[in-house]
Order: structure tokens, then sequence, then C-alpha cells
């Protein structure tokens, strides 16, 4: 069969028209901000500084800078500022870097006044960020930067898994929260979307408005299900699956011809392998960023902790600074991360074929059966047993050894945090190779003996980054101690230029 199924030939219908109107310019003579403030570069280095403390997805980046700004805003309760503070925002952003200048038209202003306000009163009305700011946030990016494309991309993937995945026997049961869990899914596995892109899609997707009835009941029934067992069991499943629709949304992310060459079908899987063999190319590149992100994100937080609390405690308990612990602390964790990264390798081309062979399967037959609907093997009890001995065993080896170079348990609890957090962060870049990987890649010496001796730590780093990423403690520092002070000081020098312009101009 060399034309496209009944569910690819509508996805090629609606990418067609998605692209027309992303690559649309509309409103060309429409008068456009420009910005010509003081403190761009300043603003630009505070903003790089930022988000390698957070270390955040890279496509969240903008919504985030939104979101401290409305945070900033909302907390003076103003409402005449709030309903100007688009043209404010937007020179922020500019000065940050997120946005060209000169692009942003007065009427992108008024609509994120107009949203401005209307989420500043359901945060006031129902007191929750994730409710009112962060959906505000989004909603102001996609105002900026939104691509229809991504949508349609999302909507065909939930089509294909609604087909492919048997509820019954993934669950035993129908579930009747099965359709907006797979929809969840299918977001955080193929497009890394967070929690507050998926509420706005949801939203969006129901029609409710912050000023609607349902508003609330809405928002309670998407916060019971994102985090839910069913969720993440879909999670597993759509993830282990998403490498060739991972690869597709590459492809029509970058390439504007994409929705024409699927009416081809040995044009389109020509273009595909191709994409394929880009994508290795880049990885390695990906991944090599995410490495210098991670030891500068590591780098900026030790640096805090040893101020704040190792050089304090040392001096308070011995009497004087420990360098031996604190070098050790300071050193290994960034140069484990770079070990970590000589274990990483591409998958080679037995996995390039068996992505070209799905993508032609679910694209262009009617055979549109999941390839295993299993999100693990069952070892047993046994496993489970050996495995948390070991898990003991590593951490008591590494603690005895630390001890007997002079660590104190508050060193020790240090290190531990550290190495934790680097062994997540690395696993975390390793799932860029896995997210690419149809075939169970092969396992050699080194990558055995690799996983055998950080996952335990790897476990402990995901409990801890999980509650690292709702008290950022860094993030928060830096927010209070550099960028209220600073956005204050160049907005008051941004209205003193103003002034002194108009005054020019009586003159």
């Amino acid at each position: 069969m060399s034309s496209l199924n009944s569910i690819s030939d509508r996805f090629a219908g609606a990418l067609a028209a998605a692209t027309t109107s992303s690559t649309t310019t509309l409103n060309d003579g429409a008068q456009k901000v420009h910005v010509s403030g003081a403190g761009r570069t300043l603003t630009f280095a505070y903003e790089q500084l930022r988000n390698a403390a957070e270390y955040t997805e890279e496509h969240l980046l903008l919504q985030g800078a939104v979101k401290r700004f409305y945070k900033r805003a909302f907390l003076s309760r103003d409402e005449s500022r709030i309903k100007a503070s688009g043209e404010e925002l937007i020179i922020e952003l500019t000065l940050a870097g997120y946005l060209q200048n000169d692009t942003v038209t007065m009427a992108t202003i008024e609509a994120i006044n107009g949203l401005a306000i209307d989420f500043f009163n359901a945060q006031m009305k129902y007191g929750n960020d994730a409710w009112g700011l962060n959906v505000l946030a989004v909603e102001v990016e996609l105002l900026l930067n939104g691509d229809p494309k991504r949508g349609v991309f999302a909507q065909f993937a939930y089509d294909h898994f609604l087909q492919t995945i048997d509820q019954e026997k993934l669950f035993g049961q129908k579930l009747p929260e099965f359709e907006i869990a797979l929809f969840i899914a299918v977001h955080r596995a193929l497009l890394k979307s967070d929690h507050a892109t998926i509420r706005t899609a949801l939203l969006h997707r129901y029609q409710q408005k912050p000023d609607a009835h349902a508003y609330k009941p809405t928002n309670e029934m998407i916060d019971g299900v994102l985090d839910s067992g069913t969720t993440d069991k879909l999670y597993r499943v759509v993830n282990r699956q998403g490498a060739p629709l991972r690869i597709l949304w590459r492809m029509i992310d970058e390439d504007p011809g994409a929705a024409k060459l699927l009416q081809s079908r040995e044009q389109f899987l020509a273009a595909y392998e191709v994409q394929i063999t880009n994508e290795y190319k880049q990885i390695n590149s990906r991944i090599n960023k995410g490495i210098i992100k991670s030891v500068i994100f590591l780098a900026i937080t030790k640096v805090l902790i040893g101020v704040s609390i190792e050089v304090p405690y040392d001096y308070l308990v011995h009497g004087e600074i420990l360098w031996l612990p604190l070098a050790i602390n300071l050193l290994f964790p960034p140069l484990y991360m770079i070990l970590l990264r000589f274990t990483l390798s591409t998958p080679d081309y037995s996995n390039t074929r068996a992505l070209v062979d799905t993508i032609d399967s679910l694209l262009y037959t009617n055979d549109r059966t999941l390839t295993s609907a299993k999100t693990g093997k069952g070892f047993g009890a046994a496993f489970n047993v050996v495995y948390a001995i070991f898990f003991v065993a590593i951490f008591g080896g590494v603690a005895w050894g630390l001890i007997n170079l002079g660590f104190s348990p508050l060193h020790l609890l240090i290190f531990f945090i550290f190495l934790s957090t680097a062994s997540f962060l690395g696993f975390r870049l390793s799932r860029q190779i896995r997210e690419l990987e149809v075939i169970d890649a092969q396992q050699d010496g080194v990558t055995i003996l690799r996983d055998f001796l950080y996952m335990p730590f790897v476990a402990v780093g995901r409990w801890m980054s999980e509650k690292y990423s709702r008290v950022n403690i860094v993030a928060m520092m830096l927010d209070m101690v550099i960028e209220l002070p600073l956005k204050t000081v160049l907005y008051l020098v941004r209205q003193w230029g103003a002034f002194i312009t108009s005054k020019k101009d009586e003159l």
C-alpha cells in the first residue's frame, strides 16, 4: 500500500493547513514595539545564569521567563499596571534575547494585556498558581511563539495510540479517565510538555476560560489525572513506542515541506531516513551541550551551598576549612558527568531500518498493532532483594571510603546529594539516545558496569529532582537577590529615560 491510511490522511491535510498558517506573515504593516532601552547585556547575562540554575527544557525557557515576570507583577496587586503590562513584558523578553526586536505588534500587546487581567482575577479568586499564573504564561507564549503544527501532531499521535493501545489488556478494564490520561501521556512523552502546557491544551480542548463557570471543576479534574497511576502507565507505553513519532515530529518541525512529502511514500521514507541520520549527528551536539549545562548547574549550586553551608560549618565545628572534602565535593560531580559522556553512543544502522519500517507501517498501512504494550518485565522478588542489597552496598562502600578521607556527616551528605544529582542529569542525557531506539541496544561490559554502579544514585537523584523542582532554593535565591532588584532598577531607568525624552520634546 503506497497511499496514506485514513488517520494519516487526515493528519496530512491538517498539517498542510497548519503549515500554511504558521508560514503566512500577518500584519506586516502593523505598528510593532521597538526596544532600545538600557540593560540588554545585564538582562541577557542574568537570564543565562537563571536558566542554568533551573535546568529546564530549552523549549520551556520563554514560558518560564513570562511566568517570572507576571509573578512579580501579581505580587504588586496593582490592576492598572497589570492591565498595561504587555509592553513592559515584551521589552524585558527582547532584552533577555527571547524575542527579536520589532516583531511584536501592538495588537498582540493588547491581547496580552487582556489575558493578564483575566488570569490575575483567576489567581485572586482561586489562589492557585497552576490555574492562574502558569496557564497565563503558556497563553502568552502561544501568542508570541505558538506553532499550530504542534497541536496537529499531538492529535495525530493521540489518535494513533487510541487505536493501538488495548486498555482492557493493559489495565484489565476500561477506565473513564483513559482518553484524557492518554492525551497527557502523549504530550509528556513525545513533546516534553510540562504540566502548565498540558493543562492549557486541555482547557482549550474543553473550551474553558478563566471566567467560565466550569473552570474550577475542569482544573480539579485535570489535577486528578495529571499524576495518576493511569497516566504514568500510559506514559511508559507511549515513551517506549515513541521513537518513530519523535523523528516524525522533528521532521515536521524543521521542514515546511513535510506535509507535501507525506503524499509520496517513496519520497517521504527517503527523507525520513535522512532525518534519522541527521538526528544521530545532532544528538551528540545536544548531549555535549547538556553536559556543559549540567556542569554549570552543578558548579553554581555547589558554590552557593559551599559558601552558605560548608564553609560556616567547618569553621563552627572544626575551627578551619577542610579543604579536601570541599575540593572533592566541588570537582568530582562535574568530572563524573564528563566521564559519563564517554559511555554514551548513538544507535547503529539496524535501528535506522527499524525506524523506517515502523513509520512506513504506521502511515501507509492499516496494520496499526502496537509492537508491545508491556512497560517492563517482571523479574520477581529475588531480583529486587539483590538490587536492594547492592544499592545499600554501593552507598555504604562509597561512604566508608570518604570517611577515611576525613569527610564529616555533612560533607558526606553533600557529596551524595551532588553525586546523585549528577547521575540523574547524566541519565536524562542518556535518555535522549534511548528515545530514538526502536530495538534494544546491545550492552557491552562498560555499559553494564556503568549502569550497575550509577543506577542507585540515579534513583536517589530522581527523587531529589522531583522535590527540588517544586522548591528550587537556588532559583528562589537568584529571584530575590538578583532578579527582583535588577529588573526593578532597569524598569526605573527606562521610565526615567522616557521622562527625559518627553522633557526634551517640550523644549
